[in-house]
């Protein structure tokens, strides 16, 4: 089976196209939003629960009081936005009670007034995780549940056949976390134990990886009316080969080495998630403070700040300033809350994201050697920015330290953008002259790899020589 049907969103979608997501926290919407984010412009508004619930519904519930934003905030959006595609997926129908499933259609229905294209991504049979009535976490198949079904079908119902579009899928497996809906993987990879639904145990279903369906789906936007993700390698699964088979199977190898890629520990994971018992942040501390052991006294003798790229460089910072008993600055900072730019792959994207994205404190680095602090060197075009603030507030000299050794590989698991890697296309001389820096001094690729399989991140492939 193929791990994508084709990579390249920019041959399907002008470049005007702009997303807004609705329910951007559920899984397939999350993985959606990575992808899309590639290549074109994509908002995201998250779903909370008004009181706090637990992590499994419970299957003899009626749903959650989800809050849910009015439709005409979503329509101020849309027009701050210039969002001419609003596209959300049936996972949000898993979870709300009746009276907010009905206010939920009533949102859509205003928001049908105004001129914007609704995509509605109907998943036939997600792998819902619940608790049944005796409290055990159980796997249901919700094609067999009449109710799923008939929200499904009264949410189609208010759509415009000759306007919107109905994209039918069944269904899929990412490596993505979620802060209101549990992933099956998670639960796989943990062997943590649970139950299936005994009536649903011999209806067979289709399984794919989640990048199938949205790279097909990218492809099929501009169509109206409805269309069915259709994939020659489709896998005719049932809940008893889940529960039984699912590690032995290729779809589930390839979502298991998306969810160990290390970049999620350095890049991804928010500092307050918990892996393996240990914050992010002190994952990320321990790391700075291995890259001390690659810094030569003479260096470490001439710097005279630490400074981190925000955010992502700021837990390493602190490991590496209190290894090398140098001053910790935060002498550089984010303008403003506008998101991060490791999934924009369109090079004049990310180079405009990064310009309104980072400034600078010149008089905290005026006449000073700094030391700036990355997670990783991918295109390079973050530090390039960087050293250019750098070089219009009169510091002396500047090191580059990463976090991360040396990338060297595209990822094979679609984890990062198709892109050049500086690595690719400059020696290691070559790319110190690039940035016009006095040294750059990576992390020891033994003690990476060490560390992030420490906290439970194996893979790092992208960071060994093919």
């Amino acid at each position: 089976m193929k791990n994508v049907i084709d990579k390249d969103v920019n041959l399907f979608l002008p470049k005007k196209y702009n997303f807004l997501l609705l329910g951007g926290n559920f899984l397939l919407s999350k993985r959606l939003y990575e992808i899309t984010k590639r290549q074109f412009e994509i908002k995201r508004v998250d779903y909370e629960f008004s009181t706090i619930e637990e992590y499994f519904p419970c299957i003899n519930a009626s749903g959650f009081d989800i809050y849910l934003e009015p439709a005409q905030k979503i329509q101020t959006m849309v027009d701050l936005y210039n969002s001419n595609f609003l596209i959300l997926t049936s996972e949000i129908l898993l979870f709300l009670n009746d009276s907010k499933f009905y206010e939920f259609l009533e949102v859509i229905k205003q928001l049908k007034k105004i001129k914007i294209k609704i995509i509605f991504i109907s998943i036939e049979n997600p792998l819902h995780l619940c608790k049944n009535s005796d409290k055990q976490i159980e796997l249901s198949n919700m094609f067999s549940k009449s109710w799923y079904k008939k929200r499904i079908n009264d949410l189609e119902d208010l759509l415009d056949t000759k306007k919107d579009l109905v994209y039918n899928c069944s269904s899929y497996i990412t490596y993505l976390k979620s802060n209101i809906q549990a992933n099956i993987v998670d639960l796989i990879k943990s062997n943590h134990q649970f139950e299936l639904c005994l009536d649903d145990c011999n209806n067979n279903f289709d399984l794919h990886i989640a990048d199938n369906i949205i790279y097909d789906f990218i492809s099929k936007i501009n169509e109206i009316g409805r269309t069915n993700y259709k994939s020659e390698n489709s896998k005719k699964i049932n809940l008893l080969f889940v529960k039984n088979s699912l590690t032995d199977d290729f779809l589930f190898s390839h979502v298991l080495n998306q969810s160990n890629c290390s970049v999620n520990l350095i890049y991804r994971k928010k500092s307050y998630e918990i892996e393996n018992n240990r914050s992010v942040a002190n994952w990320r501390y321990d790391l700075g403070c291995s890259l001390a052991k690659n810094v030569s006294k003479e260096i470490q003798d001439e710097i005279d700040i630490i400074v981190p790229v925000p955010e992502t460089g700021k837990y390493y910072a602190q490991g590496l300033s209190n290894s090398l008993s140098k001053p910790y600055v935060e002498a550089l900072y984010k303008k403003s809350e506008i998101g991060r730019s490791f999934d924009i792959a369109n090079t004049e994207k990310r180079e405009k994201f990064l310009d309104s994205k980072l400034g600078i404190l010149e008089d905290l680095v005026a006449d000073k050697v700094v030391g700036i602090v990355d997670e990783a060197i991918f295109t390079g075009q973050t530090l390039k920015l960087v050293k250019s603030l750098l070089d219009s507030s009169s510091v002396r000299k500047v090191y580059f330290f990463i976090a991360s050794s040396e990338c060297v590989s595209e990822c094979k698991y679609n984890m990062m953008p198709e892109r050049n890697l500086l690595s690719n296309i400059k020696t290691k001389d070559e790319i110190i002259e690039y940035f016009n820096v006095e040294g750059i001094i990576y992390q020891d690729l033994i003690r990476y790899k060490n560390l992030t399989k420490l906290s439970g991140f194996t893979c790092s492939s992208c960071f060994e020589k093919k």
